[in-house]
C-alpha cells in the first residue's frame, strides 16, 4: 500500500509539472487565450497533485481535478493541458468507485461543467461544447465497460483459486484418510487374529492403530486450518521426504514387506517437491496394502537424476487373487499433484506381475 501511494505521489508531481510546462506551449497555439498567470499555474499544479489521492479517495480526486479544470477554463487560460487533468480525473472516478449510482451523477455534473466552461460566456460556441460533452460521455462509458471486464476477470480468478484450494484440501484429506484407514484396517485384522493366542502382539497392533489415528487427525486438522479463518493456530508443516522412514515403518507394521532406498546426493529438495514426493509414496504404499494381496512385497526408490527427483514404487503382487487396479481417485489425485509442480507420472501393471508407479518431479519447481 505504501509503495502504491509513493508511486501515485511521484506520478502526481510529474503530471503537475508536465501540465505547467505544456501550458506555455498551449499559449503559443492559442494566442487569443489569456496568458497563464500564477493563479493559472497554481490551478494546474493542484489539478496534477490531486492524483496522489486517487487510491485513497477517488471521489475527492475527481472533485479537485474537475473543479480546478472548470475554474481554469472559466478564467480563459490556454486550455488543452487542463483537459488532460479533467479526463484523467474522470478515469480515476470510474475506476475507483465501484457503484455506478455514486459515480454516474458526479461524472454527469463534471461533464456538464467542463463542457459549459469550454464556451466563452460572452458568445456560446455549441460545437466545442457538444464535442467535449460527447467525448466525456464516451470516455466514461468505455472506462465503465473496462472496469466491469476487469472486475469480472478478478472474480473469476478468485473463484478459480477457491476451487483449486478445495481440490487441494480434498486431495490432502483423501491421501491422509485413505492411507490411515487402510493401515488401521490391516492392523485391526492382525489384532483380531492374535487377540486370543498372542495378546501382547494384539496390544502392539492396537497401539499402532492409535498412533496412526493420531497422526491422521493431526494431518487432517492441518489441511482444514486454511478454511477456519485467521484466528486458527498456524498449521504444521506438511510431511516430506524426512518422514518417509516413519511412513514405511507404519506400513511394515501391517505385515507388508517394504524396502526403502533414498539417495538424494546431499541435494536440498524444495519443500513443495518434498511434500509431493511424500504423498506419492504414501498413496502408492496404500495401494499396495489394499490391492497387492497377502505376502506381497514392495520396493520404494527415491533419488535425484539430472535435476529431477525420481520415485519408483513397485510390488510383486503375489498371494491371493489380486483385484484389478485402475485409475481411482488416489491416482487421479496424484496426477493432479504431479502436474501442479510440472512433473510426470506413470502407473500400471508391471510386465512380470504386480504393479509399478514412476514419478518425476522437477527440482527447480517453485510453486
Amino acid at each position: 500500500m505504501r509503495a502504491g501511494s509513493a508511486v501515485d505521489a511521484a506520478t502526481a508531481v510529474i503530471f503537475a509539472i508536465f501540465m505547467a510546462l505544456m501550458s506555455q506551449v498551449a499559449r503559443v497555439t492559442q494566442p487569443e487565450a489569456r496568458p497563464v498567470t500564477a493563479l493559472g499555474l497554481a490551478l494546474l499544479v493542484v489539478c496534477g497533485l490531486a492524483f496522489a489521492l486517487r487510491r485513497i479517495n477517488p471521489l475527492l480526486t475527481f472533485t479537485l481535478t474537475v473543479g480546478t479544470a472548470v475554474t481554469y477554463l472559466g478564467l480563459r487560460f490556454a486550455g488543452w493541458p487542463i483537459y488532460l487533468g479533467a479526463f484523467a480525473g474522470l478515469l480515476a472516478l470510474v475506476f475507483g468507485v465501484a457503484e455506478a449510482r455514486v459515480w454516474v451523477p458526479f461524472a454527469a455534473i463534471g461533464g456538464v461543467g467542463v463542457a459549459v466552461a469550454t464556451g466563452p460566456p460572452e458568445g456560446w460556441q455549441p460545437a466545442p461544447m457538444i464535442t467535449i460533452a460527447g467525448v466525456w460521455a464516451a470516455v466514461a462509458v468505455l472506462a465503465a465497460r473496462a472496469t466491469q471486464v476487469r472486475r469480472k476477470l478478478a472474480e473469476e480468478e478468485a473463484a478459480g483459486r477457491v476451487v483449486e484450494e478445495r481440490l487441494r484440501i480434498a486431495r490432502e484429506l483423501h491421501d491422509v484418510l485413505s492411507h490411515s484407514l487402510a493401515t488401521i484396517s490391516l492392523q485391526a485384522g492382525v489384532g483380531l487374529h492374535l487377540v486370543d493366542d498372542r495378546p501382547e502382539q494384539a496390544r502392539e497392533a492396537l497401539q499402532a492403530i492409535r498412533q496412526v489415528s493420531n497422526d491422521a487427525l493431526a494431518q487432517a486438522r492441518a489441511a482444514l486450518t486454511v478454511v477456519r479463518g485467521p484466528d486458527e493456530e498456524p498449521p504444521q508443516a506438511p510431511p516430506g521426504l524426512a518422514d518417509l522412514d516413519a511412513l514405511v515403518t507404519s506400513v511394515r507394521a501391517t505385515g507388508l514387506g517394504v524396502d526403502l532406498a533414498v539417495d538424494l546426493e546431499s541435494r536440498a529438495i524444495p519443500d513443495v517437491i518434498s511434500a509431493t514426493a511424500y504423498r506419492i509414496v504414501q498413496e502408492a504404499s496404500t495401494n499396495v496394502m489394499r490391492h497387492a494381496g497377502p505376502g506381497a512385497r514392495a520396493r520404494i526408490q527415491v533419488g535425484t537424476v539430472h535435476g529431477w527427483l525420481e520415485i519408483d514404487v513397485t510390488d510383486d503382487g503375489i498371494g491371493a487373487a489380486v483385484p484389478a487396479r485402475g485409475a481411482g481417485h488416489g491416482l487421479r489425485g496424484l496426477e493432479e499433484r504431479v502436474r501442479a509442480v510440472g512433473g510426470e507420472l506413470q502407473a500400471g501393471p508391471a510386465p512380470g506381475g504386480g504393479f509399478t508407479l514412476h514419478a518425476r518431479l522437477p527440482l527447480g519447481a517453485e510453486r
